[in-house]
């Protein structure tokens, strides 16, 4: 299955056989947050095309509920949250960002402007947090921090050979990883 990307699918979409393809396929830039819409997203499709082309680990299996920011009815952000994947730790009171993702003309604070949206979303479905894992590839969660969540732990996993998660077939090797926890008391919230 070939995928494409938001720009290909909007030039296909927008282009009828009798005319050529369109020339220009940039997509419009928001100006400020305050030009963006919030849409709670339901259909699956658009926001893997989205993931494949600005998350590096690409589309996600399912969620709770999906946030995009959009301008013009373009995405220009994303927020998955989902439960925890491990089902030892889901006792039903925690909910995980496992995915925030943007392009990358987007306008300043997107994330955090996002997030604080996807939190209100959290608090009024009564969990009690909001937790994000950050730390690879360079992504320290300045984001999390801005929106107001508390790094909660470090961890230094083991990034070099043998048993590391990193050296399983498939996996990608990053340079940079310090696994951040952050979280997000959303008691504060309600």
């Amino acid at each position: 299955m070939e995928v494409k990307t938001e720009q290909q699918t909007l030039v296909e979409a927008g282009s009828r056989s009798d005319e050529p393809a369109a020339l220009d396929t940039a997509l419009p830039t928001a100006p400020s947050v305050d030009e963006l819409n919030l849409v709670r997203e339901r259909t699956k499709a658009p926001i893997d095309l989205f993931l494949q082309e600005h998350h590096h680990l690409g589309s996600i299996q399912g969620w709770k509920a999906c946030f995009s920011a959009r301008y013009r009815g373009h995405i220009v952000a994303v927020c998955i949250l989902g439960r925890p994947a491990n089902p030892d730790v889901d006792d039903g009171t925690n909910i995980y960002i496992t995915r925030l993702a943007a392009r990358p003309d987007r306008p300043q604070n997107t994330g955090s402007w996002l997030i604080a949206r996807a939190r209100e979303w959290a608090a009024l479905e009564d969990y009690d947090t909001l937790i994000a894992l950050a730390g690879i590839a360079g992504n320290p969660g300045t984001v999390y921090s801005a929106a107001g969540f508390t790094c909660e732990n470090f961890d230094d996993p083991d990034t070099g050979g043998g048993d590391s998660w990193q050296s399983r077939e498939g996996r990608q090797a990053y340079e940079e990883y310090d696994k951040r926890r952050w979280t997000c008391d959303l008691r504060n919230y309600r």
